[in-house]
């Protein structure tokens, strides 16, 4: 759920313009924002690509080759957006064809303001409570997955130490970072791990996620290294280290401290650390492009992700030789 609230913003679909006008004036007198108003099917198409509304009002029987309902039901095969028939009709055999394209409600013209306003309400409610139940859904089946991933590398490696050679996973995390990304929408999560002394710690990439569309943060094979500076941690490198959830916002970092969240178009990150043998190895990055608040439920997840990578990493840097002697070389440089 996003923190910063808008104005609902909504296209009208309707080849009346008198009636178009006055369903503009009615949106806008009650705070809404009209993105544009159409008067064709093939306009709405074009239009909702174009401007992606919170919510379509669309008349069902438009001019031209293409009605209210084709082109329903070809944006909403593109876009998850909400879709409210506006009609003076209530023939029985066209309800029954625009009920395929799944409306959230319909408005019988000649229409009244409370009407409108009843419907865009009840439309936007349950469009994001059919949302948060989707996604809600999606993160479960991520986190099974991921279980079920730790469970297969945990075989894996109990094979290997009976058959006596050695465990040499790296850090393939690519799978379980992806399902997450992509149940939460989120922008990428890069995983870092702490390199150097106690006094001049820096974060090294060791995997990462993003979303279709964006670039990674290590471009070829070299590698990536950055202050925890660069991600607001100057003074809250002790809470992270603790354990806690440490959200940052770009907007709200010193001048000069968010360069280079600014340069990979991150403005929200939810920081959590990865914790091998009761120490602090490394950072996990949820990252979003706009300005978001995280739920404590999706907050929840991500530190059972988190737990799970811990395990795996672990798990992958534990020799045959004992738990010991990995915490000796993981850790050597911070002494």
């Amino acid at each position: 759920m996003r923190g910063i609230q808008h104005r609902v913003r909504i296209l009208i679909v309707e080849d009346e313009q008198i009636v178009a006008e006055d369903l503009r004036q009615t949106l806008e007198n009650m705070g809404y924002s009209v993105v544009g108003v159409v008067s064709s099917g093939e306009g709405a198409v074009e239009t909702a690509h174009k401007e992606i509304p919170d919510l379509i009002l669309m008349d069902i029987m438009l001019s031209g080759k293409m009605d209210g309902i084709s082109a329903a039901h070809q944006i909403r095969s593109e876009h998850d957006i909400p879709v409210i028939y506006v009609t003076a009709y209530a023939d029985s055999q066209l309800i029954e064809r625009a009920k395929v394209t799944e409306p959230f409600g319909y408005i019988v013209k000649p229409f009244n303001e409370r009407e409108v306003q009843s419907n865009i309400e009840i439309a936007l409610f349950k469009h994001r409570l059919e949302k948060e139940i989707r996604k809600r859904d999606a993160i479960l089946l991520a986190l099974g997955f991921g279980v079920e991933w730790f469970l297969r590398q945990v075989y894996e490696a109990h094979g290997a130490l009976l058959s006596g050679s050695p465990v040499t996973f790296g850090y393939h995390l690519e799978p379980i970072l992806e399902h997450v990304g992509i149940a939460m929408e989120l922008d990428r999560i890069p995983v870092f791990r702490y390199d150097g002394g106690d006094t001049q710690h820096v974060l090294t990439l060791v995997a990462e996620w993003y979303s279709p569309g964006r670039s990674p943060l290590r471009p070829g094979e070299g590698e990536l290294s950055v202050s925890p500076a660069s991600f607001g941690l100057d003074e809250k490198q002790t809470v992270v280290r603790s354990g806690e959830t440490v959200t940052i916002s770009s907007v709200n970092l010193p001048p000069g401290s968010e360069v280079f969240l600014k340069t990979h178009g991150i403005r929200t990150v939810v920081l959590l650390p990865v914790t091998i043998h009761d120490r602090t190895w490394g950072l996990v990055a949820f990252c979003d492009k706009g300005d978001r608040d995280f739920s404590g439920e999706e907050i929840e997840a991500m530190r059972i992700m988190v737990n799970i990578i811990s395990g795996m990493i672990g798990l992958s840097l534990t020799p045959v030789s004992g738990v010991q002697d990995s915490k000796n070389r993981l850790f050597s440089e911070e002494k």
